[in-house]
């Protein structure tokens, strides 16, 4: 028989079986992430790595266009294009690409012709007639997204593609799908700037998922948006179980539902070449000092100005006795370790200065702020960490390291993610006047017996990789053809 007959009739073959063009077309389709968030907190810089590194261990032929927070003329986007795909070689970026706001979006506009100043001005602040916010609810639901992607096809084809081509649309870890949290009900500037990617996907239905999300507040109106919009997942995971009942306690859950782990515990990127030469600078041992990490209640964010500044001062005067009492205890050192840039010189003059001269000797500061990388080698060679902020202990969790978190409940749910890894005993009330005490105590303890403690936190880990690993099978059986 001639070759091209062959030809032929495999060809017929494939077209028979439906392994054709349009299955060769699937092979094409990529994971569409969104978001990567701040670049200037290492721990929200290793929530998109996390889940990269992830995707490269387990399904390395995935792949992947992340849609950044940040615009693509941006400082932020450059380093973001050029760092992410160190964690999944090949992996694309793309900057922040809808335009929300009537002089910049045509498509916005033309929303905003439609309702109005008064009335959305009405819906953002819950103030508006229930009939009218229900109509504005089912235009951002299916009549806006549309628009707005017809509008990329013209202005951004590289971001309508990142759509039209997806087999999947994956919403990262964070605490971005919120309203009203805090007071702050930014429909415009927050809520509807992170959720857009799955309000699109759902308007042209492309599969869509949330893993690992907390949810501190989804007020009325915006939960005539993420009703449907959860409904219509494939699934909608909490990172936290308080956000999940909270979710049910609001008739917000998705029919797959449940816990699934942040992905900055699948982070893996180290710099032990730093961790080295900074403990030998500063004469640290492994497994022989702490780190400390605070949180101002002056830093930017959702909580800037929620808390006075004579509790805020209150809260870090717990910090600073604890370190103290942990010096005169031990005589080991403390290693003040900020989360977010902004905090390298908080560290200094509200813990550091105001320290006495025999606990500032046992103290070492970092002099500029730290990566990711670089924490993560320190975070593996402490003892214990000691966080305010919430992803430092993650960061140690993953390595194994014990961790302790002084915290108070207005940094939102996702402190109870350490009640569902077992782990309740070791979050601590920063408000409680005597929390100094406990804090010191379970510290002592973990020193008298570090393997314990560290098996504790690795007991757990096969288990957060298992469930890890779930989210990623479950894009896979929901993927587009």
């Amino acid at each position: 028989m001639k070759r091209t007959s062959i030809t032929m009739l495999i060809l017929l073959a494939l077209a028979g079986s439906g392994l054709s063009a349009e299955r060769s077309e699937a092979k094409q389709r990529h994971l569409l992430i969104a978001f990567t968030w701040s670049t200037a907190n290492i721990g929200d810089i290793a929530i998109t790595p996390g889940l990269l590194s992830l995707i490269h261990e387990v399904r390395p032929n995935m792949p992947a266009v992340v849609f950044t927070s940040r615009e693509a003329d941006s400082d932020n986007y450059r380093m973001l294009r050029d760092y992410l795909p160190r964690y999944l070689p090949g992996c694309k970026t793309i900057g922040y690409p809808f335009k929300l706001t009537p002089a910049a979006g045509t498509a916005w506009r033309a929303f905003h012709e439609r309702w109005g100043a008064s009335q959305l001005r009405g819906f953002e602040n819950g103030t508006l007639s229930a009939r009218i916010a229900a109509r504005i609810a089912d235009d951002i639901l299916n009549r806006l997204p549309k628009e707005i992607l017809e509008e990329l096809q013209q202005t951004n084809p590289e971001a309508a593609r990142a759509f039209t081509d997806a087999g999947f649309v994956l919403m990262t870890s964070g605490t971005t799908l919120n309203f009203g949290r805090m007071g702050v009900r930014n429909l415009r500037g927050f809520t509807l700037r992170y959720a857009m990617p799955m309000l699109i996907a759902r308007a042209h239905g492309i599969p869509y998922g949330v893993s690992a999300q907390s949810f501190d507040a989804l007020d009325w109106p915006a939960s005539l948006i993420f009703r449907p919009l959860f409904q219509d997942a494939r699934f909608v995971y909490a990172r936290d179980p308080d956000s999940l009942e909270y979710l049910r306690q609001n008739n917000l859950l998705c029919p797959r539902s449940g816990w699934r782990p942040d992905t900055t515990f699948f982070f893996s990127g180290f710099d032990d070449a730093w961790a080295d030469e900074f403990m030998k600078k500063h004469g640290l041992e492994k497994g022989r000092f702490i780190t400390v990490t605070i949180r101002r209640p002056d830093q930017r964010g959702p909580l800037a100005g929620t808390i006075s500044a004579e509790r805020g001062e209150a809260n870090i005067a717990r910090i600073r006795k604890f370190i103290e009492d942990w010096v005169n205890r031990t005589g080991q050192p403390v290693v003040l370790a900020p989360e977010v840039n902004s905090e390298v010189e908080k560290m200094h003059t509200d813990i550091y200065l105001k320290l006495s001269s025999s606990a500032r000797k046992k103290c070492v500061q970092m002099e500029k702020f730290w990566t990711t990388e670089q924490a993560y080698s320190l975070y593996q060679r402490a003892q214990i960490v000691v966080s305010m902020e919430m992803h430092s202990i993650i960061m140690a969790l993953s390595l194994g390291t014990p961790v302790l978190m002084p915290q108070f409940s207005e940094n939102g749910r996702k402190v109870w993610m350490l009640e569902e890894l077992g782990l309740r005993d070791w979050i601590f009330d920063i408000d409680d006047p005597d929390c100094s005490a406990p804090l010191l105590e379970a510290a002592l303890r973990i020193q008298k017996d570090p393997s314990a403690a560290q098996q504790r936190v690795r007991s757990r880990l096969p288990h957060i990789r298992q469930l890890g690993i779930s989210v990623i099978n479950q894009v896979e059986m929901a993927w587009r053809k």
